[in-house]
């Protein structure tokens, strides 16, 4: 009679054992989701919260909102809780007008208003119509996403960056001997001449050992005062890959100090994916690989990954080389992601949603 009580003690030890263990492999999940030379990337924490990082287009019929939605019902999302719109540009914040209409958005982080007239304030004035319904976060850099589950800091924003390092950065950053400032601008031109990119909202995110930052379009000139004379982020696992892969974007200062195992490029094969960009990245030290939503007609046979790595094969693209919608759309299908599940010991592992291919990276020694 007494091996009953025994026996339901190792029961329940063993049913604690394996909760304790399913508590502590829960992933941060991170869906790059293709919009063709826009960005849209979703977090969702281990606790179930999300964060998405930019909508996508408004134009094609709601394409890119739908898009959106597929990888959140993947997730088993059902609301975006935090809504980040890195900057005033119709293919970062163009589709939150389809996706409001499809879920609810809890609240909106972005740097406030927009620094360009024309038509970009047309569009800004429609995006502020449905922002200002809802709780909105005005991002400074330093401040951190209210989110539960993983860290998620501002460390650029409304043309600012980052001034104290964060825990266990700051050192000396090698690479900004060498850094040309692109167009010979100083960083005060660079703000008040290039419109809306250096004004990005750009994001560090630190679960448990895993780390990565996704930083819209920050140009290049706005990485030197984030990155030099020390960098002021450290290093990162995963690369989010800025600006589309653009060649205004990921200068060596930036990726070399990242030192990244891996990245993902949320480009299109017209836009983004540049040829410098896939040199730079193959040259990172003990860069591993590189994962792409499309091929980079640019990068050619010889710096695109091999196609296990590549989400969307297609050629055709819904944008030209100006970043502008062109007249006739050819990906209006279903679209593939790519999709990373970190574990908070630092390893992750990526995945093609076209083949299910993957590979797993460990925290370096």
């Amino acid at each position: 009679m007494r091996r009953l009580p025994i026996l339901f003690l190792l029961l329940a030890l063993s049913w604690l054992a394996l909760a304790a263990h399913a508590r502590t492999t829960k992933a941060l999940n991170i869906y790059v989701i293709d919009v063709e030379g826009g960005e849209a990337t979703l977090f969702v924490s281990p606790t179930g919260e999300s964060m998405l990082v930019d909508t996508g287009w408004a134009d094609f019929d709601g394409r890119d909102a739908g898009r959106i939605v597929a990888a959140a019902k993947d997730a088993g999302v059902k609301q975006i809780d935090h809504l980040v719109i890195t900057h005033f540009h119709g293919d970062h914040m163009g589709g939150v007008k389809q996706l409001s209409d499809r879920m609810t958005i809890r609240q909106f982080i972005d740097h406030g208003t927009t620094v360009q007239g024309g038509q970009e304030l047309t569009d800004f004035q429609a995006y502020a119509a449905i922002r200002d319904k809802s709780a909105h976060m005005i991002a400074k850099p330093g401040d951190k996403i209210p989110i539960a589950g993983f860290d998620a800091r501002i460390i650029a924003a409304g043309g600012e960056t980052l001034s104290t390092p964060l825990p266990g950065a700051g050192k000396p950053n090698p690479w900004c001997a060498d850094f040309k400032f692109q167009g010979g601008r100083t960083l005060e031109q660079e703000k008040t001449t290039r419109g809306e990119d250096p004004m990005s909202v750009s994001t560090f995110i630190t679960f448990g050992k895993f780390r990565t930052q996704i930083m819209g379009d920050l140009t290049w000139n706005m990485e030197y005062s984030l990155m030099c004379p020390n960098n002021r982020i450290g290093t990162v696992g995963l690369y989010l890959v800025s600006h589309h892969g653009t060649d205004t974007s990921g200068s060596p200062a930036l990726v070399y100090a990242l030192h990244p195992r891996a990245a993902v490029m949320n480009n299109s094969p017209v836009k983004g994916g540049s040829l410098q960009t896939l040199q730079i990245l193959r040259k990172s030290p003990d860069f591993e690989d590189l994962w792409q939503n499309h091929f980079s007609i640019a990068g050619g046979e010889e710096y695109n990954s091999s196609e296990q790595f590549i989400a969307n094969l297609d050629q055709g693209s819904i944008v030209t080389q100006d970043g502008h919608p062109s007249a006739a759309p050819v990906h209006m299908g279903p679209a593939n992601w790519n999709k990373i599940s970190a574990q908070s010991d630092g390893t992750f592992t990526i995945t093609n949603s076209r083949n299910n291919f993957s590979r797993t990276y460990r925290p370096r020694p």
